[in-house]
């Protein structure tokens, strides 16, 4: 974490330090752009007295002579002195009217100048004039504070950055630990709160499945003892008794067990197949009224109740995407669960909502208490303990049509039916 602002820091004094070098000439051109005519005047005046002296003992001699005289004039100055050309030394067409017009004229960075000398085709030129360097000692300085105040202010920018960051990398670490219930705090209006909540949500889906987890282990070492220990009574007394007919009634009871057993175990695989997030779901578009009363005469096979279709009339119109082997399995637990526990009468409704459609499963049973109808969709769960294995299942059936409704990005609730009983309704987006 420490690296991180290290560099980051450095980045920041990288592209100060760039600004110094390519930014700062163009801002120090554009912000001396209005006072060049006032700084060109006040040099003109300042070499004024210089050209006067040299161009007058230019013109003492003779326009041959000139160079020689400048070669025994240069050590009394301490600037380079030389003729040049006006039609040749490189000026611009309005510069070489000036130097006729017997002006002087100053360069752009104000340490050069010439002037014609009298009425020939030459001009005076003297410079570039020695800096002190005391102009690029003042720029150095003034940048470095610049960017010293610059940094501090990057500093003290990125300071609240930094310890949320190490908030979050902090809470990280101690989640990695087995702290499960620590989750990062981190104001809403910060630039990691994006972040913080990824992490948080990220925290409650790994805690939500370890506690699954572990209830479901706990759930599931509960439930096969109870076969494991029957079939090793029905086998000690398969093996103590010397009557033939109790031998093959102790017989059959370790075939029920076992059958018992297989299908729990059946079951489990199920469950946990359809509990991992990344079921492999072939969706299919298709009709679904025809698909209802196929899973409808199926299921009349299958169970006792008198099952009832309320489905509307024009099949072709109503169109779904799903999972057909998922839902039917789905539908078909909350079928099975509506005849166990209701009084002969099970009815299947289709109705078609914005985004998507309502599948209401009913049955005319004493219901289930609004207070344990959350409940009844955890794996294992029985809302009566005193049930049977027979009446009250697995526990697992539920569950697995909420896993399949989750896998469907749908979902699954429970109220209260028309029929007297209880109504499970199935959303199906579209």
């Amino acid at each position: 974490m420490r690296r991180i602002f290290l560099n980051y820091y450095l980045f920041i004094i990288l592209i100060l330090l760039l600004a110094n070098f390519a930014v700062a000439p163009l801002v120090e051109k554009f912000a001396a752009a209005p006072f060049k005519k006032q700084f060109t005047n006040y040099y003109r005046e300042v070499v004024k007295g210089q050209f006067f002296i040299i161009l007058q003992d230019l013109q003492r001699y003779p326009q041959q002579n000139w160079q020689a005289r400048l070669q025994q004039l240069q050590p009394e100055f301490g600037y380079p002195l030389s003729l040049v050309k006006i039609g040749a030394g490189g000026f611009s067409e309005p510069t070489a009217a000036q130097l006729r017009e017997g002006q002087i004229v100053v360069g752009d960075g104000y340490d050069r100048f010439w002037r014609r000398v009298g009425r020939s085709d030459y001009a005076l030129a003297m410079g570039p004039l020695p800096s002190p360097g005391i102009g690029r000692a003042v720029d150095v300085w003034t940048w470095g504070i610049l960017l010293l105040l610059l940094g501090m202010a990057a500093l003290l920018w990125a300071l609240p950055f930094w310890r949320k960051l190490a908030r979050i990398s902090s809470t990280a670490a101690a989640f990695g630990e087995g702290n499960f219930d620590v989750r990062a705090q981190i104001p809403n209006q910060s630039a990691l709160a994006p972040l913080a909540d990824t992490f948080n949500q990220m925290a409650d889906r790994i805690q939500q499945l370890i506690t699954s987890h572990k209830e479901l282990t706990n759930a599931v070492s509960h439930e096969l003892r109870t076969p494991i220990a029957r079939l090793r009574f029905g086998v000690e007394m398969m093996e103590s008794s010397g009557q033939p007919a109790e031998r093959a009634r102790y017989g059959e009871g370790v075939h029920r067990d076992l059958d018992e057993l297989e299908g729990l175990v059946s079951e489990l695989l199920t469950y946990a197949r359809f509990d991992r997030k990344t079921l492999d779901l072939h969706m299919v578009e298709q009709a679904l009224v025809p698909w209802l009363k196929d899973v409808m005469e199926q299921m009349g096979n299958e169970v006792s109740a008198h099952l009832q279709q309320d489905l509307p009339a024009d099949a072709n119109l109503v169109k779904a995407r799903f999972e057909p082997r998922h839902l039917r399995r789905a539908l078909g637990n909350l079928i099975h669960n509506a005849s166990r526990y209701g009084n002969g009468v099970v009815r299947l409704t289709l109705e078609q909502q914005a985004g998507g459609y309502l599948i209401h499963v009913d049955d005319d049973g004493p219901g289930i208490p609004e207070a344990e109808r959350e409940r009844v969709f955890e794996p294992f769960s029985r809302i009566d303990s005193s049930r049977s294995r027979e009446s009250g299942g697995y526990g697992l059936g539920l569950a697995i049509v909420r896993r399949v409704m989750e896998s469907h990005r749908g979902s699954v609730t429970i109220a209260s039916s028309p029929l007297g009983g209880s109504r499970f309704t199935i959303r199906l987006p579209v």
